[in-house]
């Protein structure tokens, strides 16, 4: 107790009193033990933060999977479940199959509905700042949709709704490689950016800072599709035919390597122009085609290094598919430390009052 009121502040009578409150409400767990586990005397009382008195779920919606993680408070995963879906899903279909995962994943973390503080939804397109999708090139019939507040009635607490990209950023940047400003590209089938200035998510008044794909004069809203096009053996899905053009081109074909090349090019033209506005510290490369990072990432510093006085450190992302799933975790916990700021000095810290904080 001496120990707590000395970093804090308090006088010894007020720490105890604010301890014993915090372990009444299930915040803190206490032990009894002197130096080296001996009982000398009477005996010092520890706390540990109890990380399992609450819990927050992030949600991935994506194109062609989605998935959910339940962690404590501490960011363990403690539940999770992915199921695979089709990019042609309608949108009330992609939204009872989220429910579904959501409930599945409480159940892996053995939780209730009432047991999850926050939650949080990452989601391709432009989000605008009360969670509707705004606009959406990829799902079909997801213009409008807010699946923040469809899961929020499952959940019983209010849930945010994201950008993948930027849900991704949050991630690297918690989990992963780590800058105070950094640009996330997410590469796949289609091209996104997360963007993280001086240490704090930026995006934008309307959501949709790093939307840099808008300007198709770089390229980016076909250059998938033309790298796909040199694929030896031609197939419908862009991913596999993608795939195949990497390991031609590691393979030294021609037609490949020219291909990959183009790709490279066209990404810099975008990345370039951001990397000019922003001076980051760190390009971390993401999405689906993060496993040809062996390939991109030299090509992209040739093509950066020709425009920039200052060239960023690039790396590869090591979260894999999990990296808007555990965004989302981050912006739940995030949501979680808000509302206990947030709260009136006079509130008890129950969960009750943190789960329906504004």
């Amino acid at each position: 107790m001496r120990e707590i009121a000395d970093q804090t502040g308090l006088s010894w009578r007020t720490a105890n009193v604010v301890t014993e409150s915090l372990e009444a409400h299930g915040w803190l767990a206490s032990s009894e033990a002197g130096p080296n586990g001996k009982r000398l005397g009477r005996p010092a009382r520890g706390y540990r933060f109890r990380a399992d008195v609450g819990h927050v779920a992030g949600i991935d919606i994506g194109a062609h999977a989605i998935s959910v993680y339940v962690a404590d408070l501490a960011g363990t995963i403690v539940g999770s479940h992915r199921v695979k879906v089709s990019p042609y899903d309608s949108a009330p279909d992609r939204l009872a199959a989220a429910e579904a995962v959501l409930r599945a994943a409480l159940a892996a973390a053995k939780l209730d509905e009432v047991g999850v503080w926050a939650g949080a939804v990452g989601t391709t397109g432009i989000v605008d700042p009360e969670g509707g999708v705004t606009k959406s090139a990829v799902l079909p019939g997801w213009v409008g949709v807010n699946p923040g507040k469809h899961l929020a009635g499952i959940l019983r607490c209010p849930v945010s709704v994201a950008n993948d990209g930027n849900l991704a950023v949050l991630a690297e940047r918690w989990r992963g490689h780590h800058a105070d400003t950094m640009i996330y590209l997410l590469t796949g089938v289609r091209l996104g950016v997360g963007l993280v200035i001086a240490g704090q998510l930026h995006r934008g008044s309307a959501g949709a800072a790093g939307e840099i794909g808008e300007i198709h004069e770089f390229g980016w809203h076909d250059a998938a599709e033309r790298l796909a096009a040199a694929a030896p053996d031609p197939v419908s899905d862009r991913s596999h035919a993608a795939k195949q053009v990497f390991q031609a081109a590691r393979d030294h074909d021609a037609t490949a390597v020219a291909a990959v090349e183009q790709f490279a090019t066209d990404v810099a033209r975008g990345l370039t122009a951001m990397a000019l506005t922003i001076d980051p510290d760190l390009v971390v490369l993401g999405g689906g085609f993060a496993y040809a990072a062996d390939l991109l990432l030299p090509l992209l510093g040739e093509r950066l290094a020709r425009s920039c006085p200052h060239n960023p450190r690039l790396e590869a992302s090591q979260l894999g598919e999990e990296s808007v799933g555990f965004g989302a975790v981050r912006l739940a916990l995030d949501t979680v430390q808000q509302r206990i700021s947030t709260l009136d000095s006079g509130t008890q810290l129950t969960p009750a009052a943190i789960r329906m904080a504004p």
